[in-house]
Formats: structure tokens, C-alpha cells, sequence
């Protein structure tokens, strides 16, 4: 905090008021309508946790690939790696009632759904629930550990002696890619017990790249100073792994749509039909448009990719589709009549977001005393090498 900025300190503490603020509404929202609070605390919840996840794949992957664009969005992708433990602490108010969320838990028999969710109890289970989540966040927590670099936010801190990068990125690939598919099954496709996607895992795995790098542009873009041409290229790399990933996401998505709409089987269909044949269908139409048509056309271009300020108004853009898009997936089961804002939705945005956004301020803290520059900055070296 010593190196902050005053405008750091001022926006993070704004941050943080209305992370309280949000908090105090909630409670309220809460002792007037239950448990239903939970549901929106759940959605803020998987999208905090996917910037974290999606940080940890980044690292992961510039550790095994290379390139100045890691330069740009270190940063913001080594301070969310850091708040991991606070993402797990956040999620401690989701176990206040998870039978409220997942109706697999309290399944009487003879209901209709109890011969279907009895053929997944060996999954399906509260005491494996728990079991996988601990080992999950063990795992997160051990390679968000191990990736972390103090340096990347403290620069004039001695090295210290670390095991070996690249093998450590080579293995938490891996068990990022197992763990968040896993995860993605409990924590949201077992909302619905009888709805299935094989696709889901991997669109959720996306999703979550995708935000964190949006994150890391609008970060880079507050950085940035003294915009020369070698900065232009970072920002230029940036804005290719953004259209690359709009892209992926929109193919997971459609194919998903497209295999349940041949197939046509009752389990699955209900889930999209509440989507799309009910008020949620603006929802829908905007998520199209805003977590894939807009970013689509405006990172074609060559020029608004070499702007800083105009790349990071687009992932602004893909931030808010990205929140919408664990809305969507989320809230519909809770409110079948129609799409529907409740103030517990607002109250858990400002809590959980506005503490996240707090913290991820204050361990970054040097939009003035730090700024990022092209070829200004120490350590840089030539467009497309590895930087430790």
C-alpha cells in the first residue's frame, strides 16, 4: 500500500464502501425473502472465481509459451492469482443453505425427479460434494502458490528460488483443465440434474479465459503511459487472444445449441426452452450480442486492437457479457416465470465484486507511481520472447 497511488487508494476505497453497502443490502433482501438471495450470490460468486481461474490459465500458459503480451497482462493476472484465498473464503456464505441451490440434495422419494437423481446419487452425493470442492480448491490454491510471482507486483524484491516454472505450468494445465470441467458440472450444470452437455466443461473453461483476459486489458489500459509502438504490439497480441477466444466461445455455444436441438430429448430441452420462450430471450439476444457479435466486429480491426483505450472499452464490453453470461446460466432456474432483477441481485454484485475489485486495486496500486510503458519498461526485450 505504501507504493499506491492517491488515485489507487481513493478507487479502491470507494471499492470497498461499496462492497459494504452491498453487504448491508443483501442482508436485508435476505431476512425479507429467505433464501433467495442465493441464487445471485451464487452467479457474482462463479464470476469472481472465473477472472481467479481464468488468471491462473494465462499464467500458466505464458509460462509455457512466452511472449510480451505477458507483460501487459501481468498485472492483473498475478494479483487475482493472489486473492484466490479470498475467493475461497467468499464462498463459505454459500454454505449457509445448498440444499436451497441444488435440489439433488433434498430429493424426497416417490417426487418425480427421484428415480433420475437416485441413478447419480454415486456422484451426486453431499459428502462427495464436499470432498471434491476441498480437493479443488486445495489444488487452486497450491498452483495459484506456486505461479505467483511477488515480483510481477513488487519489482525491487530479491528473487527467490522457485521450482521450475514450466513443469509447474506443464502439470497445473492439466489439473486446470480437469478440475475446472468437474466444477463447472457442481457448481452449475447440477442445478439442473436431469440437463446434460457434454461441451459444458469446456465452454465454462473458456468463458472464464476469456474474462480474465478482458480484465487484464481494461488493467493494462489504466497502465499504460507514453503509448509507443512496441506497447501498441502488446496490446495488438492482446487483442488477438481476445478474438480468438470470442470466437471459440461462440462455436462451443452453438455447437451445445445445435447438438440438443437435433437430438431433442426431453431431459435437455426444457433448459434452453426456459431460455429462449421466455422473458430470458432478451437476455439471450443480448449475450449474442454482447459477449460475441459487437467484441466480433470491433476486434476485426487492426486499429481499435493498437488503441489502448478503445481494446479495453471492447473487454469492458466482454466483462459485462461475461457477467451476463453467469446470470443466464445461473438465475433462470430460480425464477422460471420470466427474467426478473432483484435487489439481492445488485446487493451481491457490490459485496462480492466490489470487495474483489477493492483488493485487486490495492495489491495492484500503481496506476500513477508504476505505469506501464513499451519500450520504457525494464526488461523488456524484442516481441515474442519469454519473460520469467
Amino acid at each position: 500500500m505504501a507504493a499506491a497511488s492517491p488515485v489507487a487508494r481513493r478507487l479502491g476505497t470507494a471499492c470497498l464502501l461499496a462492497a459494504g453497502a452491498g453487504a448491508l443490502l443483501l442482508i436485508v433482501a435476505g431476512r425479507q425473502s429467505g433464501q433467495s438471495w442465493l441464487p445471485s450470490y451464487l452467479f457474482v460468486w462463479l464470476f469472481v472465481l472465473g477472472l481467479s481461474l481464468g488468471s491462473l490459465a494465462w499464467v500458466v500458459v505464458h509460462n509455457l509459451t512466452g511472449g510480451d503480451w505477458g507483460d501487459a497482462a501481468r498485472p492483473f493476472l498475478q494479483a487475482a492469482l493472489r486473492l484466490f484465498p479470498l475467493t475461497a473464503l467468499l464462498a463459505l456464505p454459500l454454505l449457509v443453505a445448498p440444499a436451497q441451490l441444488l435440489p439433488w440434495m433434498h430429493t424426497r422419494a416417490g417426487a418425480p425427479e427421484a428415480g433420475f437423481v437416485a441413478g447419480q446419487r454415486w456422484y451426486l452425493n453431499s459428502t462427495f460434494f464436499y470432498a471434491r470442492a476441498i480437493l479443488y480448491f486445495a489444488i487452486w490454491l497450491g498452483l495459484a502458490r506456486l505461479l505467483r510471482s511477488d515480483r510481477a507486483l513488487a519489482p525491487n524484491l530479491p528473487a527467490r528460488r522457485e521450482p521450475s516454472l514450466q513443469a509447474v505450468s506443464a502439470v497445473g494445465f492439466v489439473l486446470y483443465a480437469l478440475t475446472t470441467t468437474f466444477a463447472a458440472v457442481d457448481w452449475t450444470m447440477s442445478l439442473t440434474p436431469r440437463w446434460h452437455s457434454t461441451e459444458f466443461g469446456l465452454l465454462i473453461g473458456t468463458g472464464q479465459a476469456l474474462s480474465a483476459l478482458a480484465g487484464a486489458i481494461v488493467c493494462a489500459n489504466a497502465l499504460a503511459a507514453e503509448v509507443d509502438a512496441p506497447l501498441r504490439q502488446r496490446f495488438h497480441d492482446l487483442g488477438n487472444l481476445a478474438l480468438a477466444l470470442v470466437l471459440v466461445w461462440a462455436y462451443l455455444a452453438l455447437m451445445q445449441f445445435l447438438i440438443i436441438w437435433f437430438e431433442d430429448l426431453p431431459d435437455e430441452i426444457p433448459w434452453f426452452l426456459l431460455r429462449s420462450r421466455t422473458s430470458w430471450s432478451a437476455l439471450t439476444s443480448f449475450m449474442v450480442v454482447a459477449h460475441f457479435v459487437l467484441p466480433f466486429l470491433l476486434l476485426l480491426s487492426r486499429g481499435a486492437k493498437r488503441a489502448p483505450a478503445v481494446l479495453a472499452g471492447v473487454a469492458a464490453l466482454v466483462l459485462l457479457g461475461c457477467l451476463a453470461d453467469d446470470f443466464w446460466l445461473v438465475v433462470p432456474v430460480f425464477r422460471p416465470r420470466g427474467f426478473e432483477l432483484q435487489w439481492s441481485d445488485l446487493g451481491a454484485l457490490l459485496a462480492i465484486g466490489g470487495l474483489w475489485l477493492g483488493c485487486l486495486i490495492f495489491l495492484i496500486g500503481r496506476p500513477a507511481a508504476e505505469p506501464l510503458r513499451g519500450a520504457l519498461a525494464q526488461g523488456t526485450a524484442r516481441h515474442g520472447t519469454q519473460h520469467a
